[in-house]
């Protein structure tokens, strides 16, 4: 087997995208669809194959289905680097302690009500991704969700822009989320 850093970019990339052919997903390299393949694996959840399903479909507002729950999951997922792997771990800085990551999640076209009505009937979960490997997966409360989802609505000003609708969790407060996934070794040699 060639050492990685003999590969190309190219030669990773169309490799990851190969692989997502073979599983089904038609266009798993298109901006983050192949983080839910990776979340749903460590959830136990099947992934849809389509990057969208639209509305009026029973998948409308997921990314993947539980089948131990019968629910459908939405997942949004942040990749952070250093810097924030310090909020994430809380490490020190030697006077104080790094203050908690907060999680943000980006619901487009979560204005329109047929979309929070969907995004209502579904579990949420936020996943952490560093150097692309998927460390942590929150599962935030769908009330808390729908809260933020509303107020950005009324916020929002005629003819602004319908994307962009976030939702932020912060890892800091314990009661707002559950910790669905987490890479113990990870963090066992990150502390």
């Amino acid at each position: 087997m060639r050492d990685l850093t003999e590969y190309t970019y190219e030669e990773l990339a169309a490799a990851l995208y190969k692989k997502g052919i073979n599983d089904g997903y038609s266009k798993v390299t298109d901006k983050t669809k192949w983080r839910e393949p990776v979340m749903a694996d460590k959830l136990g959840h099947v992934a849809h194959k389509k990057i969208s399903a639209g509305a009026g479909k029973d998948e409308y507002g997921s990314d993947a289905f539980d089948p131990t729950n019968g629910k459908y999951a939405e997942y949004k997922s942040n990749a952070i680097d250093d810097k924030k792997l310090r909020n994430l771990l809380q490490t020190s800085n030697g006077k104080r302690r790094y203050v908690p990551l907060k999680v943000s999640g980006v619901y487009n076209g979560a204005y329109k009500e047929s979309a929070l009505v969907a995004y209502e009937d579904v579990d949420h979960y936020f996943g952490v991704f560093y150097q692309e490997e998927c460390v942590l997966v929150v599962k935030p409360n769908t009330t808390n969700v729908m809260r933020q989802l509303r107020e950005n609505n009324a916020k929002r000003k005629p003819g602004q822009t319908t994307n962009l609708n976030t939702v932020v969790v912060d890892l800091g407060d314990l009661s707002s989320y559950e910790v669905s996934y987490k890479k113990e070794s990870f963090f066992a040699t990150s502390q």
